[in-house]
């Protein structure tokens, strides 16, 4: 396989060639935040739009990028272009079954209602719902330039 690879080292390849998503997954202590923060400032320094994502619920992006981050999409002041969030995927658990649950409080017998959240309270609905906060943003981000640059207005007006 890296017999087929171009002429150019595997990193330059993977920098210039990339995909336009990409994920960094793996074990704890693999260096994720590490290569996903450097590989973000690399793409951003090469005026490529880069939004950051983590959906770790320990996420460090803070420590790395000096910047406090949250669930809302924030520049990366040292880095133009960089944009960066947190996804607090247990936080979006709890807003989703809500969501689910809440309209049903006082119209099903109450015995029920702790059925529906025990159902909801798995794994499963904890991924599903971080991927799908993920997802809004892939959607939100592929609105384009304009899309973009109207968010990072919103940002920098709710910073004031």
């Amino acid at each position: 396989m890296i017999a087929n690879l171009p002429r150019e080292t595997t990193v330059e390849f993977f920098l210039h060639k990339t995909a336009r998503y990409l994920f960094f997954t793996g074990k704890g202590g693999v260096g994720k935040t590490s290569l996903s923060c450097a590989t973000a400032v690399t793409l951003a320094d090469q005026a490529k739009r880069t939004l950051l994502v983590s959906t770790d619920p320990a996420s460090n992006l803070d420590e790395v990028l000096v910047v406090r981050f949250s669930s809302r999409t924030t520049p990366v002041p040292l880095v133009e272009g960089l944009l960066a969030l947190n996804i607090d995927p247990e936080a979006a658990a709890r807003d989703y079954r809500e969501r689910m649950v809440g309209p049903y409080r006082g119209v099903l017998p109450a015995a029920a209602v702790p059925s529906i959240e025990e159902q909801l309270s798995g794994a499963c609905t904890t991924e599903i719902v971080a991927f799908d906060e993920f997802s809004k943003l892939l959607g939100d981000w592929a609105a384009g330039r304009h899309g973009l640059e109207n968010r990072v207005r919103r940002v920098k007006k709710n910073q004031s």
